[in-house]
């Protein structure tokens, strides 16, 4: 019987195990071979040796690619400026009613124009982070006792985030001014905190003092209110250096002082859209009158149609029960997104279809022009008035306020029209070989 060596290999690179099975005697050869597959080399019989390294030839690691946010540089904000507060009612454009207010904030709501704050606003200045392209910015200034007894309830009731901006003087000093604990409620509340000068005077008047007292006068106005804030309510996490001008008041030099010092943003009270471009010590803010609501409606015109309060309704279509369509309740001319040759309008609203019209509750403002003494015929329920020079701006604002017998409430009509220059300036004429302006129905 020949018997046949057998053995078995476990795979791989050394030699696990030889046995014999089923054999008498193993070969010579098979005992080398396993001598052979079970050494060791001399790399693996030395010890591991570690292996200096330099640390100067180590690459550094690759930089970080910033990524940088983007930015609606075409956002537009529209920046709101209250002063005072009443629950009852107002005599004065800085003292506002807290149920017209409440109205206002409900109406911000309804046209679905978000609310920011004031570090988004700023974070978008300074292209950090992006805002909507259509936003509103809520300030209030002076620190009038009503902000925290009346204001804040209704900012807290709607959500909304705002910035109170205080002058040092007018701080803890009794009658209406807010205290320190009133001013950090208001922080809990969800507003913050900003300057508005030391002295609350007007800051581009140097009233005969040299350049020297003067500048150092500005110097106090603009630092001192900032670090007497800072110092007081740092801990909240809530001042941030933004800056409102008294009066909305400022110079060339007032504004390179206050950049100079740090402001992030300085807010003046022109009633304009803040776009990305303008200019960071020059935003503009729409102060609402008390008396008559003014700038209110103008601020939430984006050109979008969003204007929210009854009085747009009055401009608008609509239909009967029956679902004819019925002819809006107010017409105006030039009409509404209108484009009309003559820089010289008549400006016209026609509100005979509405009942109980009250003659002493209207009142009429202009862009550039503010308030205009307008003519009324209540035997026609027209109120016009004649522009007295010639529009400069391509588009102009009107914005009429009224009460009448079926609202209570001061109704506000506001539209935007656009002024054709290039027709105006081929020829007076070209709209009519008469030379007279073609007569509207509601101008009749």
């Amino acid at each position: 019987m020949q018997f046949r060596p057998c053995f078995f290999l476990s795979v791989g690179f050394t030699f696990s195990f030889l046995t014999l099975s089923s054999c008498e005697k193993a070969s010579p050869y098979l005992d080398k071979l396993a001598a052979a597959l079970n050494r060791k080399t001399p790399s693996e019989e030395a010890p591991l040796k570690a292996i200096p390294i330099n640390p100067a030839d180590i690459p550094p690691p690759p930089a970080l690619v910033k990524m940088e946010p983007e930015i609606n540089k075409e956002a537009r904000v529209a920046v709101l400026a209250y002063h005072d507060f009443t629950d009852g009612k107002s005599n004065n454009d800085m003292i506002l009613n807290i149920d017209d207010f409440r109205d206002e904030m409900q109406a911000i709501k309804d046209s679905e124009l978000p609310v920011i704050s004031m570090q988004q606003f700023l974070d978008w200045k300074q292209a950090k982070k992006d805002i909507p392209a259509e936003s509103v910015l809520i300030t209030i200034d002076d620190g009038w006792k009503a902000t925290y007894t009346l204001a804040i309830e209704v900012l807290r009731e709607f959500g909304y985030p705002f910035t109170v901006f205080l002058y040092k003087n007018y701080i803890g000093v009794g009658g209406h001014s807010l205290t320190p604990d009133q001013i950090r409620e208001i922080v809990a509340a969800g507003g913050t905190i900003s300057s508005h000068s030391v002295s609350h005077q007007d800051m581009a008047r140097r009233g005969g003092k040299s350049r020297t007292a003067y500048e150092a006068w500005l110097k106090v106005e603009l630092e001192d209110s900032w670090n007497y804030l800072e110092d007081t309510f740092g801990d909240t996490g809530a001042v941030l250096k933004t800056f409102a001008y008294p009066y909305g008041i400022y110079s060339d030099q007032v504004a390179q002082m206050a950049k100079q010092f740090g402001y992030q943003v300085c807010f003046t009270v022109n009633g304009k859209k803040t776009t990305w471009e303008t200019p960071d010590m020059e935003i503009g803010r729409y102060v609402v009158h008390g008396t008559t609501l003014a700038n209110f409606e103008p601020a939430l015109n984006f050109g979008k149609g969003n204007q929210t309060t009854s009085g747009r309704k009055l401009m608008s279509e609509s239909r009967d029960q029956d679902g004819n369509k019925r002819a809006p309740l107010v017409v105006v001319y030039p009409s509404k997104d209108s484009l009309v040759p003559d820089r010289l309008p008549r400006i016209r609203v026609d509100l005979s279809k509405l009942e109980g019209v009250q003659p002493d509750s209207i009142s009429l403002r202009i862009t550039s022009l503010g308030r205009v003494p307008h003519v009324y015929n209540p035997a026609t329920g027209i109120v016009s008035y004649q522009i007295p020079q010639k529009l400069r701006l391509e588009t102009c604002s009107v914005q009429l306020s009224f009460r009448h017998a079926g609202n209570q409430k001061t109704e506000i009509i506001a539209w935007n029209f656009k002024i054709d220059k290039l027709a105006e300036y081929l020829s007076a004429n070209a709209a009519s070989p008469t030379g007279k302006k073609p007569v509207s129905a509601v101008e009749q």
